[in-house]
């Protein structure tokens, strides 16, 4: 009996460390690998995989810049979805002079996301869950163009520089974000965008005051817009919804023009039982 009383608080402590342990949020320092040009893809030049520390089956998604970027200019970015519990794969396009090269990308990195996700000697082997993309400029207009692509759950777009038209079967989640001093993407490109999504697709439109092209490159202050990034993947890939709160009751500080919709999809997916 005394042996049975001692060894029942080990075993409550043992439960409550699994259950913590099971519902790990990808918080702290965790790690990056590299990955190059031979097993990337063709699209790809490098990429970097940040990696949020834990164990858990979590979110993933592409980040990528736009017109002569490389993945460096958006490690913050990167480095944001990794504290917020997301795998990100920071990539280099090879080709980052259209926007159809940053689409060839994309599609890579989605499909490089799967790969490692069954590779058994990667960080992130048996840890993707659903995946999203995300791209500035020219990138972001590739982004929102890959919106009907397969295994694609959410889709951020910063600045995006000449989008498509969206197609009807367009279901990924999309974030559009612009600038209202920004006269390369002009904001109108965005919002364009964004008032042509389908109704069924849960979508948000917001500009920041004040802000340039510039702005979104080595962003050494990001400021809500990043919020509502994490936010947004860990909402719709997740189905964080405590996430949902942040984005979804209007602008964040330094936005206008703030519009959400989240069509047909309600507040988005019911998050596992414990974990929210």
């Amino acid at each position: 009996m005394k042996t049975a009383r001692k060894i029942l608080p080990l075993m409550l402590t043992l439960a409550v460390l699994f259950f913590f342990a099971a519902c790990d949020t990808g918080s702290g320092t965790g790690n990056t690998y590299d990955i190059g040009s031979s097993a990337a893809g063709s699209g790809i030049s490098s990429a970097r995989v940040f990696v949020p520390a834990g164990t858990n089956v979590t979110g993933a998604a592409t980040v990528s810049g736009g017109f002569t970027n490389n993945k460096e200019q958006f490690y913050w970015l990167a480095e944001k979805l990794q504290a917020g519990g997301i795998i990100a794969m920071a990539i280099s396009a090879s080709n980052n002079s259209s926007i159809s090269g940053y689409e060839r990308a994309h599609r890579d990195g989605v499909s490089l996301l799967a790969s490692e996700n069954s590779n058994s000697r990667s960080s992130i082997n048996g840890r993707v869950g659903k995946r999203g993309i995300m791209g500035f400029s020219m990138g972001g207009g590739a982004v929102i163009n890959l919106g009907t692509l397969a295994g694609v759950d959410a889709v951020v777009a910063m600045a995006p520089y000449s989008p498509s038209t969206p197609s009807r079967n367009h279901n990924a989640a999309t974030m559009i974000l612009t600038g209202t001093s920004d006269t390369t993407a002009p904001a109108r490109m965005g919002e364009g965008a964004y008032d042509r999504l389908p109704s069924s697709t849960p979508r948000l439109y917001a500009s920041l005051r004040s802000t340039s092209h510039m702005y979104w490159m080595n962003n050494s202050r990001p400021g809500s817009e990043a919020d509502f990034i994490v936010a947004w993947a860990q909402h719709y890939l997740n189905g964080d919804q405590a996430a949902y709160n942040v984005f979804s009751r209007g602008a964040g500080s330094g936005m206008t023009n703030y519009k959400f919709n989240p069509g047909s999809g309600g507040n988005g997916d019911t998050p596992p039982a414990g974990c929210n």
